[in-house]
């Protein structure tokens, strides 16, 4: 490998990588994560680790918080997603995690994209992988069967999250203008306009 110069990524890049290398390691079915059962973990981290650089740069870049309470949020739970999410509704004071999963989805194609961001940010069924994200218990092989669970359809879901991070910059726009606006209505809809 050549020799680069020296670049400092950002954190909207870092989100498109992990997303990027995540859907590299699927390929575009599931036959290498079924034969490789050991990848799984490493798989769905990259997802989450794309999900959470998103929500921290598009909450940053937004004025939505600090990248200091961004830390202090999360600070409990190790690497949160959730925690990390309802620091951003309770800044722009809308209902429980639909402001947050409205605007990372909003610029995305495909019908279940909110569903699938909705799932890692705060589902039932992801909290023991939310749990294990968090503790980056996969370091110290401390993965147990189930710790790490899938969502199906697993191409879709890549494709939710790659698009979140991709769509990072009308997010930060959909964001700012809501956090600015006088309104104090929680309807999303009034910060459509223009778009």
């Amino acid at each position: 490998m050549g020799v680069t110069s020296p670049h400092m990524f950002s954190l909207e890049e870092a989100a498109a990588a992990y997303a990027l290398a995540a859907e590299n390691i699927f390929g575009g079915d599931a036959t290498f994560l079924n034969a490789n059962p050991a990848v799984v973990p490493i798989f769905v981290s990259m997802l989450f680790q794309s999900l959470e650089i998103s929500i921290k740069h598009a909450g940053i870049e937004s004025g939505l918080f600090t990248m200091q309470e961004a830390r202090n949020r999360q600070k409990r739970s190790g690497h949160g997603i959730k925690e990390l999410a309802a620091l951003a509704v309770e800044k722009l004071g809308g209902d429980p995690f639909d402001p947050i999963v409205m605007a990372m989805t909003f610029s995305n194609s495909g019908d279940r994209s909110s569903q699938f961001i909705r799932e890692m940010i705060c589902g039932n069924r992801m909290q023991k992988t939310r749990d294990a994200y968090a503790s980056r218990c996969l370091g110290y092989g401390e993965v147990h069967e189930g710790d790490f669970a899938l969502i199906n359809p697993i191409a879709e879901w890549v494709s939710a999250v790659n698009q979140t991070a991709v769509n990072l910059p009308k997010t930060i726009d959909i964001l700012s203008q809501w956090h600015s606006s006088a309104s104090k209505s929680k309807h999303f809809a009034i910060w459509l306009q223009g778009r």
